[in-house]
């Protein structure tokens, strides 16, 4: 039987060949940390990398018997903890012996936290090599190539090349160098008492996180550490701009009991409403659904921005509520639902 193969959301082969890694779709079997998963649960761990590893990591004949044959590897998106993925279950050996720089990568990819210069370099360097005129792939892509297009070509590339990257991470920094130096610095200050001012409460899961100007998203969570209900309040002489986050970590099945919880947004954004006296924007909040669930003041569809976009709020309009007003209506929401 020959070796099992990559396909990019595959529609045309029997489900029963098929393991999905990372992502998940319904009818296959899936290595996976995304919601709906069919992880067994003695491989459940935080990223989709650390469970594919810890697949892995079983002897031959346990693999078979933990998921069963398959001919496909597949996964439906494109990132880095699925491009990590995919090699570790096509390339279980080589991936193996690059563990410790990938579980790192993948939770820097995922999580958009620090796990230092390296990790971030591995998830720069695929997260830039779809479409970057820099990057290796890029004479192998017609000008008009569209996004799956992109990601097989990128999958392909990475299965015989991510070992490499993972032993050279800055091999294709000319790609990605200037974003890397932002986040590095960006952290620096964080880390030398210089970024931005945090008030942890804890029983609320809550950080709030003031900022006189822009701040990288790794940055904002490597200043708020373990606590993943995020209130970003940036300060001005017309007033505060406000902009709230559900970490993606309270998204993804992470294996523990512990896990973060995401509390419904709608409540808070009505309770924020009914206080708002300012005619400059309207409090707004994001589906719950979304990995990254956002709340804030303004317009909603010039504020949410990506998927885990850098925190800039001096463009939104300023609230009328003060800092404290916010804070409070933030806690109440959430000790009495």
């Amino acid at each position: 039987m020959p070796d099992p193969h990559f396909r990019l959301r595959p529609t045309d082969v029997d489900p029963a060949t098929v393991l999905y890694v990372d992502g998940v779709e319904p009818g296959y079997r899936s290595l996976s940390h995304w919601p709906g998963n069919t992880t067994p649960a003695a491989l459940k761990r935080e990223t989709s990398t650390a469970i594919v590893l810890a697949w892995a990591a079983l002897l031959a004949g346990e693999r078979a018997r933990v998921v069963g044959p398959f001919d496909v590897v597949a996964n439906n998106h494109y990132d880095t903890d699925g491009a990590l993925s995919v090699y570790a279950a096509l390339r279980p050996e080589q991936a193996l012996a690059r563990e410790t720089t990938a579980l790192s990568a993948a939770e820097a990819g995922d999580f958009a936290v620090w796990r230092g210069p390296e990790a971030l370099a591995v998830d720069l360097t695929v997260a830039h090599l779809p479409r970057h005129p820099d990057a290796p792939i890029a004479p192998l892509l017609a000008d008009d190539a569209d996004d799956d297009q992109r990601w097989e070509t990128a999958y392909r590339w990475l299965i015989e090349h991510l070992g490499d990257v993972l032993d050279e991470p800055f091999r294709y920094e000319a790609a990605w160098r200037e974003r890397h130096a932002r986040i590095a610095a960006d952290v620096g200050e964080v880390e030398a008492g210089r970024g931005p001012r945090v008030e942890r409460f804890v029983d609320e899961d809550l950080a709030v996180v003031e900022v006189d100007g822009p701040l990288t998203v790794v940055a904002l969570h490597h200043a708020v550490g373990d606590l993943f209900r995020v209130l970003v309040v940036h300060g001005g002489r017309h007033g505060c701009r406000f902009r709230m986050l559900l970490r993606d970590e309270s998204w993804f099945d992470l294996g523990r009991a512990d896990a973060p919880r995401r509390p419904d947004l709608e409540p808070l954004r009505s309770r924020l409403a009914a206080l708002e006296t300012a005619d400059r924007g309207a409090w707004w909040a994001t589906p719950l659904a979304l990995p990254v669930a956002q709340l804030g003041f303004g317009d909603q569809e010039a504020g949410p921005g990506g998927f885990f976009a850098d925190i800039d709020l001096a463009r939104e309009p300023p609230s009328d509520l003060s800092r404290d007003d916010v804070v409070s209506a933030v806690r109440a929401a959430w000790a009495n639902p």
